[in-house]
């Protein structure tokens, strides 16, 4: 038996259990067998934070859609790999959405340039702060922040909307709202009241 073979009775072996086990030892196995083939592809086209996030999305895209997936149809790597280049294509995607929606922060600096500082509240100084960092985020950092703060969503909840596991969620909120307090605080830092 050649290598090449063994390999590919192995990937059968994987698909089936991955179509029709009810734990998780299919998903196991297939992200330890196609994740870092995952992984090299998204990394070709965005840096590691992202690909990694994409790495997440695809596996649990494959797993909540696992009923769809049908071994005899063809191999699971070859489907996984679909997965993830649509979750590839996704990212981009929103990027782009996001970037036609960004509002632009160098408007509301040029209105407050022209303003006395005691003219201009603190909460707006302190919205075009929040503005401005937003604006220079990428996704789905910004669009976490804004589900999380806007509307008032919980971790938990925009994960289920956005298709991506809660752990990722609560780490971009945690990176951002890092991000915030540090360039709040040296904002004011520079602007003692």
């Amino acid at each position: 038996m050649t290598a090449q073979t063994a390999t590919g009775e192995d990937d059968e072996a994987i698909g089936l259990a991955f179509a029709t086990e009810s734990s998780d030892v299919g998903l196991r196995l297939a992200y330890e067998r196609w994740g870092g083939l995952v992984l090299a592809l998204a990394c070709r086209v965005m840096d590691r934070a992202d690909a990694e996030d994409v790495v997440q999305q695809t596996f649990v895209s494959a797993w909540r859609s696992r009923d769809r997936y049908d071994p005899t149809a063809g191999p699971l790597g070859a489907w996984i790999v679909a997965i993830a280049r649509r979750r590839i294509a996704d990212h981009f995607r929103s990027a782009a959405i996001a970037h036609e929606r960004a509002v632009d922060p160098s408007d509301a600096l040029d209105r407050a340039d022209g303003a006395h500082a005691d003219d201009v509240p603190e909460l707006v100084a302190g919205s075009i702060l929040v503005e401005e960092t937003l604006a220079s985020m990428d996704e789905p950092q910004r669009t976490i922040v804004r589900l999380a703060v806007i509307e008032d969503l919980s971790a938990s909840a925009i994960a289920d909307r956005l298709e991506l596991p809660v752990g990722t969620v609560k780490s971009h909120l945690s990176r951002t709202l890092r991000r915030l307090r540090d360039r709040w605080e040296g904002t004011h830092a520079a602007h003692p009241a």
